[in-house]
């Protein structure tokens, strides 16, 4: 506790050579993303919930610069959407759309009308909107990614591909 993401990723073995960071979730698959520029930040609860998001299970992720956030989130989504119970509908029918709002994004038949769906998704999925904590924590790095990797997202629209591959 208290130590900082520089520190526990150069003790981990740093990046690849090659690669840079550009991004990590803080506390495993269901938090929001942090950016590069945080590296710095201490991992403690405090000062990761005020960076804006959570220490959770304390697993980091980390994104590199030649990995797509929108595959990357796509493949978190898929993950959540099997595990869901399916006793509320949110959760039910809403992860399943994200997934399948994704996949046409990285196929190249996403619309800019997708990202907006996406952002409306992570809102009503958001946390009091579901009877447990795995939708809410499932759209948490999907509703930062969205603020963070913007650009990419609507890159896949334009490029009618995943400019990434």
């Amino acid at each position: 506790m208290g130590t900082s993401v520089r520190e526990i990723m150069d003790r981990a073995g740093g990046m690849r050579d090659g690669l840079s960071l550009r991004g990590f979730l803080p506390g495993g698959a269901s938090t929001d993303f942090l950016s590069a520029s945080q590296l710095d930040l201490k991992m403690d609860f405090d000062s990761v919930t005020k960076a804006g998001s959570r220490l959770g299970t304390g697993t980091m992720v980390v994104l590199d610069d030649r990995t797509c956030p929108v595959g990357m989130v796509l493949n978190l989504e898929r993950f959540f959407a099997r595990e869901s119970c399916g006793w509320c509908t949110p959760c039910r029918e809403g992860l399943p759309w994200i997934a399948r709002c994704l996949e046409a994004l990285e196929e190249g038949r996403g619309e800019m009308d997708d990202i907006r769906i996406l952002e409306e998704h992570a809102m009503n999925l958001g946390p009091g909107r579901t009877f447990c904590a795995l939708a809410p924590g499932a759209v948490e790095p999907l509703q930062s990614a969205l603020k963070l990797f913007r650009e990419d997202f609507e890159a896949h629209v334009r490029q009618k591909r995943c400019p990434w591959k």
